[in-house]
């Protein structure tokens, strides 16, 4: 765990979870960028629309973390405003972000499900970013685990401060707990190569994006229940699991939706 990535000499500091947030805003705006330049969309309209969706992502992802947190943020408002400090929620930027983009895909004219299918396999390296600056920040752990792969965090690490709350005592010893950082940053490399994959194959428009949302909604699902609750978590427990199934039911119907329009129109192709 390395929250300091680096120490300045002017005496300031460059934070992991900070820095790797940064790389992931460049990644996600000049891979999509190039992307959507070879795939034949617009530059000047998409690069404006990226930027406001990365802007969007900041202010929705700090929104309902402030929702979920409310305690801290009471206690601390200058948090809300500080963007070198853990506290952004991920759905809650992807659902702003795309809010936004949408609204800007329209005015500009752009196809929407070929702009989302352009970006997702750059979307899956961003979030990959971002989960290596959590995993060197030492937040967003998961619960104690025995199996083999288990990261034994450093003393006073978050999650040791947290095992001494449950285990009183336990002050020299931090029990292994399930990487959850990383255990995403995998899910998101897969099915960012699976969106890949169904581009290169010619899927139908908007099959590559749905499909990522659907199995990384199923994802988060599964690996919140491995992952600990933060004791300063205001918000209903069943918060989250509503919004990953909300995700992966809506993307489900609209997935549906899409293949029975390309069967549809190939069986319509087959009868001229």
């Amino acid at each position: 765990m390395h929250p300091i990535l680096l120490h300045l000499p002017s005496g300031a500091t460059i934070s992991s979870y900070g820095f790797f947030m940064a790389i992931a805003a460049l990644t996600g705006f000049f891979g999509t960028l190039t992307f959507s330049h070879r795939r034949g969309l617009p530059v000047r309209q998409v690069a404006l629309t990226l930027l406001a969706m990365l802007v969007a992502a900041l202010i929705g992802g700090r929104f309902l973390n402030v929702l979920i947190n409310r305690s801290v943020y009471i206690s601390h408002p200058d948090k809300i405003a500080d963007l070198g400090t853990s506290g952004f929620s991920l759905y809650g930027g992807i659902v702003f972000s795309t809010l936004i983009g949408w609204i800007l895909l329209r005015c500009f004219r752009i196809d929407t499900w070929k702009f989302a299918d352009t970006g997702t396999p750059v979307l899956g390296a961003s979030i990959a970013l971002m989960r290596i600056g959590c995993y060197l920040n030492g937040c967003c752990f998961g619960k104690e685990t025995d199996l083999p792969w288990g990261i034994a965090f450093p003393v006073m690490s978050q999650a040791h401060r947290y095992q001494l709350v449950t285990h009183p005592g336990n002050f020299f010893t931090v029990e292994p707990v399930h990487p959850t950082e990383l255990y995403e940053l995998l899910a998101a490399l897969i099915l960012a190569s699976l969106a890949a994959f169904l581009i290169r194959k010619n899927a139908p428009t908007g099959v590559p994006f749905l499909s990522f949302m659907i199995l990384f909604s199923l994802f988060r699902l599964g690996n919140s229940v491995l992952r600990v609750i933060p004791p300063t978590f205001d918000a209903s427990p069943f918060l989250y699991p509503i919004l990953y199934l909300s995700f992966a039911i809506s993307g489900s119907t609209l997935l549906i939706g899409k293949i029975r329009q390309q069967t549809a129109r190939s069986e319509s192709d087959s009868k001229r």
